[in-house]
């Protein structure tokens, strides 16, 4: 018998768990293929227990054929498809399913099928996901191009309506705190500027000039005060009133420039600009509303 076990095929029928009802094997040793005589399971069995032998019940059991995500489905749109709480249009959604995100399969396939993502059971259109061996292959591939230790680390689950909402609320927070962040980063940096370009107060006004100590007309001054900062501008007032973004007077921050039919000034806070005024007053302080704005440029 041992030697049976060691060449021979074998194929026995059970009916689910292993019982003593006889069944037919067949094996082959030799090249004449001999038929052996009838027995059991459990004589099978017997026989290898007493040959000290070590063997696999499932090794004698006829597998069932089935594909690992057969259960599957994946959806098969561009934006997203609804969760019903019921197969109808009309009904409620309760989840999402978006681009490629995997479900079980609860119930039949007909034009509706009952699936479960994540945290959300209900009902989707069939039109709109991949079942069977698509599925199959599909899942598998994912599997594949993931390269993660837990397979189930590779499909990504539906998002339940209140997780949504969870969600949408959290990110306009998150957007809201970034805003400010970049704000008061701008601010600083503005503010910076400001303090840069007050140092020169009181220095000589030059037409054409581009000097912060020995002299800069209006454009030159904002010029050079905004290339220390590394933020290169054009030459003239011309050029400069289309520089940046621009911005409404009352939005206006430190380090926005102000640009008037000719003249250019950068905007200090509270009401205030410091520029080069002209030849009698040299680098100083005037009003923002001195005279019209033309345009207000943000640059940082």
């Amino acid at each position: 018998m041992d030697s049976i076990l060691k060449k021979g095929l074998f194929l026995v029928t059970t009916a689910g768990a292993i019982t003593a009802f006889p069944a037919t094997a067949y094996a082959s040793d030799t090249a004449t293929d001999d038929v052996m005589p009838q027995m059991g399971i459990e004589e099978v069995l017997n026989n290898c227990y007493s040959s000290d032998k070590e063997i696999e019940v499932e090794d004698y059991l006829v597998p069932t054929e089935k594909g690992e995500y057969l259960d599957m489905a994946f959806a098969n749109v561009e934006t997203f498809l609804y969760i019903r709480s019921e197969p109808t249009r009309e009904s409620e959604w309760v989840g999402k399913l978006y681009p490629d995100y995997a479900a079980k399969i609860l119930g039949p396939v007909g034009e509706w099928t009952k699936i479960e993502s994540g945290e959300v059971t209900g009902y989707v259109c069939s039109e709109y996901i991949i079942v069977g061996n698509s599925a199959e292959q599909k899942a598998q591939e994912m599997v594949q191009d993931s390269e993660t230790e837990d397979p189930t680390d590779a499909f990504t689950y539906a998002e339940s309506k209140e997780e949504e909402e969870e969600r949408l609320a959290r990110e306009a927070e998150e957007a809201a705190l970034r805003a400010q962040e970049e704000a008061a980063a701008k601010g600083g940096t503005g503010q910076a500027i400001v303090d840069f370009a007050c140092q020169f107060i009181g220095n000589p006004y030059v037409w054409g000039g581009t000097s912060l100590t020995n002299g800069a007309d209006c454009s030159g001054f904002v010029q050079s005060v905004f290339a220390n900062f590394g933020i290169s501008l054009p030459r003239t007032t011309r050029d400069l009133v289309s520089v940046g973004t621009p911005v409404s007077y009352d939005q206006a921050i430190p380090g926005d420039i102000i640009l008037y039919d000719g003249h250019v000034g950068i905007y200090m806070g509270t009401g205030q600009i410091v520029n080069a005024i002209n030849s009698a007053q040299g680098i100083g302080i005037l009003p923002a509303t001195y005279t019209s704005i033309v345009t207000v440029r943000r640059l940082i």
